[in-house]
């Protein structure tokens, strides 16, 4: 057991990789000083060189705040990623079906609340007949409804760009099979 209180998950990892780990699921702009401590190492150059690479290729980005580097998510990259992961897991079919559901859950909301948008519902909070617990569920709600939005933009890219992503898998002429992954 380590001081917090769960197995220690660096114990098969190197020093970079740790910094790799931690780096690589940022969700805010953090200084080398708070990756080093997260990563449980004890050197803070090694933690500065890893995440200075992973900035230059890409994986996060260094950013000034307040003066001082920090390094935050790569942004782009991460919904890049999942349009990948999405056009490689899913044939066109399932993510048609997947798009599908989460309409039927803006739907369902929509008739729980009787509202036409998103919109609608967040005019609503401020409505005085609404007891503090409504106004948080309906807090709660808008953001799964936000959320659901980001996913269904994101699958309709995913639909978009499928046939020229599969397309550019390697040894793939002019027909191919969409039920295949792209990493096959």
């Amino acid at each position: 057991m380590t001081d917090r209180g769960l197995d220690s998950w660096t114990e098969d990892l190197s020093a970079r990789e740790r910094v790799r780990k931690i780096a690589t699921t940022l969700t805010q702009p953090r200084s080398v000083e708070w990756v080093r401590e997260e990563a449980q190492i004890s050197s803070w150059q090694t933690a500065k060189d890893e995440l200075e690479m992973l900035a230059e290729f890409g994986q996060i980005q260094a950013v000034e705040v307040d003066g001082n580097t920090k390094y935050a998510p790569n942004y782009q990259r991460r919904y890049f990623n999942e349009l990948a992961e999405l056009i490689n897991n899913n044939t066109r079919d399932e993510l048609r079906e997947e798009i599908a559901r989460v309409q039927d859950e803006i739907e369902e909301r929509k008739t729980e609340f009787d509202v036409e948008s998103r919109e609608d519902l967040e005019s609503t909070l401020t409505d005085d007949s609404h007891s503090s617990e409504e106004i948080r569920h309906r807090n709660r709600v808008l953001r799964q409804w936000e959320r659901r939005e980001d996913n269904k933009r994101l699958l309709k890219h995913a639909l978009e760009l499928y046939d020229d992503a599969r397309s550019l898998h390697p040894g793939q002429n002019d027909s191919f099979d969409s039920s295949l992954p792209i990493s096959q």
